[in-house]
């Protein structure tokens, strides 16, 4: 028996596309490429909106909350001056004695 020559492959190194074909692969990685970032850049920026919206939110807030504990706080010092005019802050015995008096009045009023 004879030895019989190698089998030839079947396969081949050339290309078969076209010419272009490779250009227009290459341009759509690229392309790629430089949107891979959007996404990213997207979710970072409505996380920045989110955490600026609810910081602005708590600011208001508090600015809210102590300008209506402020007139709270004016309001009772108002009344703390009325009833010291009324009824005497006990700094001297003259103011003692006219707010016992006006206190007698009142009394006697009702």
């Amino acid at each position: 028996m004879a030895a019989q020559p190698p089998s030839r492959l079947l396969s081949t190194h050339a290309r078969v596309h076209p010419p272009y074909l490779p250009y227009l692969n290459n341009a759509s990685r690229t392309s790629s490429k430089s949107m891979k970032w959007v996404t990213p850049l997207a979710a970072v920026v409505c996380a920045g909106y989110a955490v600026a919206s609810y910081r602005e939110a708590q600011v208001s807030a508090r600015l809210a909350a102590a300008d209506s504990a402020a007139t709270a706080t004016a309001a009772q010092r108002r009344r703390d001056a009325q009833m010291a005019d009324a009824y005497g802050d006990r700094g001297s015995l003259e103011a003692l004695e006219r707010a016992m008096r006006v206190y007698e009045a009142q009394q006697g009023n009702e």
